[in-house]
């Protein structure tokens, strides 16, 4: 597992190649695809931050579904955080730990569920690359629009074991940012200290920072829609008649930072083709929190 095998799993989705992929795609993964959720994607007693990515497309009444059955719990995001990433696109809602691999399933997934492990991590590191953007391009913000430098859109985290009334909590920090395209690097790039951290490698949207705790075994899932996708309204769309619904490609908007990070529309096939990335964060705990992890007492 790498994280290029993430960047190219989005990078596939994102490109929306016109001869698509074989059809009549399963309804949920073969049963040698399904991990076990109930340990961690590598071996032994690790502690740390795990990721995910269900690639889909053109599956909004199953997404729908998702963020009905899920958007009624409590979130460790605080209030006005879950809402300021609500209205740039990006929906977090809380899955139970023994229901994730039933949510997962319930998904048309393109190719294999895309895993990551990246433990404990001090300082700020991309874990999910997004899209390219060009010069230029207009995306919304809750409070207007911009028109972004040419880059690419991904979310850096860090986070770290701290102990708590509960037993041991993860403390995650996430930020979106617009890596704007770099120079080349240079030898001074590679000296000590002359490389540029990645916080500072573009523009941090504010309104997309925050900060939580995680208890063990907890999975945070990050769907990409826009700030009018409503979930009631679609369901009781697709539950009645819709013969008269017209047919047409979707009406073209202003992306929001989420959208356009781990979203698109491919136009050029049969119909126009939507693709999302949703991703899913999962906090590895031990049963109590140790300061020296790695000690254990003699007799």
């Amino acid at each position: 597992m790498r994280l290029a095998a993430a960047i190219i799993l989005i990078a596939a989705f994102c490109a929306g190649c016109s001869g698509g992929g074989p059809s009549g795609v399963p309804d949920g993964p073969a049963p040698w695809e399904r991990p076990d959720v109930e340990r961690p994607v590598v071996d032994g007693e690790q502690q740390g931050l795990e990721l995910r990515i269900w690639a889909i497309e053109d599956q909004d009444r199953l997404v729908a579904e998702l963020i009905d059955t899920y958007q009624g719990r409590p979130t460790p995001m605080l209030d006005s955080d879950r809402f300021a990433w609500r209205s740039s696109g990006l929906m977090p809602i809380m899955v139970p730990i023994d229901e994730l691999n039933l949510a997962r399933g319930r998904m048309k997934l393109i190719g294999t569920e895309q895993q990551d492990w990246f433990g404990v991590l001090a300082n700020w590191r991309e874990t999910v690359p997004g899209r390219r953007v060009a010069e230029g391009s207009l995306i919304s913000l809750p409070d207007g629009q911009m028109r972004t430098p040419a880059g690419r859109l991904r979310m850096l985290t860090r986070c770290w074991v701290e102990p708590s009334s509960g037993g041991p909590a993860m403390h995650i920090e996430l930020a979106v940012q617009l890596q704007e395209n770099q120079r080349r690097t240079t030898a001074a790039d590679l000296a000590i200290h002359g490389a540029t951290l990645p916080e500072d490698q573009g523009i941090i949207f504010p309104e997309l920072t925050t900060q939580f705790e995680m208890r063990k075994d907890e999975a945070l899932v990050i769907v990409p829609v826009s700030p009018g996708f409503d979930p009631g309204a679609i369901l009781v769309e697709h539950d009645g008649a819709a013969e008269d619904r017209e047919e047409g490609p979707p009406v073209s908007a202003v992306p929001t930072v989420g959208e356009a990070m781990l979203s698109s529309v491919e136009i050029g096939g049969v119909a126009p083709v939507r693709r999302r990335a949703i991703i899913v964060l999962i906090a590895r705990l031990p049963d109590e929190y140790r300061l020296l992890s790695g000690f254990e007492e003699r007799p």
